[in-house]
Formats: C-alpha cells, structure tokens, sequence
C-alpha cells in the first residue's frame, strides 16, 4: 500500500485579482497573462461567495488548436481550493473567441458536474485577441 499525500500551495494574491462582476471584468484580469500565448492554454478560476478569485490554476497547455480538459482535475483543484464557484476560461491563439463544438461540449460536462457536486459554474470564457466570448451565456 502506498500513502499519498495532496497539498494545495497558496501563494500571495497578485494585485489585478479583484472582484470579477462580469466577462469584461475577467478579460481585463487575463489579457496581459495569455497576449504572447501560441498554444492553447485552459485555467480553473476558484471564487469565493462574494465572486473574488481565490485561486487561479493552469489545467492544461495543449497545441495551436487544442488542449485536453478532464473534469476531475478542475474539481479537484476547486475543492482543494474550498471554491464556492468556478470559472472555466481557455485562449484561441488564432484570435478568434469563436466557440468550437468542443468547447461548447466541455462547458456543459463541467455545469452539469458542478451542479451535482454544488459548486456553480459562473462563467466558461474564450480570451481570442481583443476579445472575450462567453459559452453559457450568449
């Protein structure tokens, strides 16, 4: 048998991680972190009640095109992070914030799994250039 042990690292609070009220408010938050971004990259932003990011953590870094989500791991980072609500955001290096069929299909497996464990969903957002697109709500 082997003993394993999980630890979540907290690390100080960057100054830009502020209040998020709405998609423009994340978009500010991200757009100096994925400007020089040539792969996909897919991050878990953990928020308390008050919709204050408590966490922040990078869940996958794929190609051009893509980047592979298991729904485990974003709830696990967010219940080690003891998050009351997660959001879900990846780039399109291309620039476009387009929805593909495959992120709209990753948006609803994590609301529908947020919903059975009771840990909400807010928001799934793709950063394309000067943009930012919402897949729960157009």
């Amino acid at each position: 048998m082997q003993w394993v042990r999980v630890k979540l690292v907290k690390e100080a609070r960057p100054p830009w991680a502020t209040r998020v009220r709405d998609r423009e408010d994340v978009h500010a938050m991200l757009k100096r972190y994925y400007r020089f971004h040539d792969r996909e990259e897919a991050l878990v932003v953990c928020l308390d009640n008050k919709n204050v990011p408590t966490h922040i953590h990078s869940l996958s870094v794929g190609g051009i095109s893509l980047c592979i989500i298991d729904p485990r791991v974003v709830f696990t980072v967010a219940l080690l992070a003891g998050a009351a609500q997660i959001m879900f955001i990846h780039n399109h290096p291309s620039g476009d914030p387009t929805p593909s069929k495959e992120d709209q299909q990753i948006s609803r497996r994590l609301r529908e799994a947020g919903e059975l464990m009771g840990m909400r969903l807010i928001d799934s957002l793709i950063v394309g250039g000067d943009r930012i697109e919402s897949i729960l709500h157009k």
